[in-house]
């Protein structure tokens, strides 16, 4: 007996067979007319607008999108038609849910075999990668504006792989130079030949650390600074940052509260002539005392009664007095 032969399957036509592959792909993919009309979209572009393909065709973007964003959408239409040259544009879109997209939209057009122009329209929606971009940004721009100069260090080294404003402006040197740089060429305690290996291995042994030192800055001239430093690990990395704080100010103030302290309790005076008792069991005026123990300086001059006592016999002082 012979076998009954099989039936080939059905040749799909070519628009099926494309149909089909504009489904699978995972980008929105819409078709137009001149008159803005929609002739075609694909299941990720009626998933992503919010609107089934059946509803959208024949109608144009007035009837789904505000007038605001179909300005712009046809604007870059009829200049795709017009010129025949692919555009590329970034572009706002609310879909069904009234979710605000951003999104690069890519248009070209061709001839269908009937010869009418056809715009196709592939959409890329960018709105998280704009939020993260946004978001970086603001932080950047907090960075930049930190009172503390801040650095992010390659632990290997000590190179500077980034640095924000504030250190570049206290450090005397332009960006582009501090990042060619490490940081014994700015910090004193990590100089000479163990000095960075020797704060690196105190650094990675602590989460976050304290340190006191005392930056150099490019004319030379140095100042003091207490930096926090943290770890952080990203890919695999581990990269140092460090917040350094210029602690003049504050250094100055402890300095002139040693000053008061070295001042205070009871301090040896003579009850005549006033002099005071140094340490040393030496004697000395008040005002010698005083500008060796402290900040301050003496300008001499005589209160009215010690002026009554020296010159109050004279006839010019009576006079004056007048």
């Amino acid at each position: 007996m012979k076998k009954p032969a099989r039936k080939k399957p059905a040749a799909k036509s070519p628009a099926g067979i494309l149909e089909q592959m504009l489904n699978c792909v995972p980008s929105p993919v819409f078709a137009k007319d001149r008159e803005h009309r929609f002739l075609y979209l694909n299941k990720a572009a009626a998933d992503f607008l919010g609107h089934s393909n059946e509803k959208m065709i024949g109608k144009t973007d007035t009837d789904f999108f505000p007038e605001a964003q179909v300005r712009v959408f046809w604007e870059k239409d009829d200049e795709v038609f017009r010129s025949g040259a692919e555009s590329i544009n970034e572009e706002q879109l609310t879909d069904a849910a009234g979710v605000n997209h951003t999104i690069v939209t890519r248009k070209s057009v061709f001839k269908d075999g009937e010869g009418r122009d056809i715009l196709i329209g592939v959409i890329n929606d960018i709105t998280a990668m704009r939020k993260a971009h946004s978001e970086l940004s603001m932080f950047r721009k907090l960075l930049e504006n930190s009172n503390d100069a801040i650095f992010i260090v390659n632990p290997r080294d000590g190179a500077f792989l980034d640095v924000n404003e504030t250190a570049c402006r206290r450090l005397g040197y332009p960006r582009e130079t501090l990042l060619r740089m490490t940081v014994p060429d700015i910090e004193e305690t990590a100089a000479g030949a163990n000095g960075w290996a020797d704060l690196k291995a105190r650094i990675l042994a602590s989460d976050n650390l304290l340190i006191g030192g005392r930056h150099r800055r490019a004319d030379a001239s140095t100042f003091p600074v207490e930096v926090s430093v943290s770890k952080a690990e990203i890919d695999g990395k581990t990269y140092l940052l460090a917040n350094a704080r210029d602690i003049t100010e504050r250094k100055k103030m402890e300095e002139a509260m040693r000053e008061v302290d070295t001042l205070r309790g009871l301090i040896p005076i003579c009850a005549k002539c006033k002099k005071i008792r140094d340490d040393k069991g030496f004697w000395q005026k008040v005002e010698t005392y005083l500008e060796r123990h402290s900040n301050a300086r003496f300008t001499h001059g005589l209160c009215k009664e010690c002026m009554n006592e020296l010159y109050g016999k004279e006839t010019w002082f009576k006079e004056e007095g007048k």
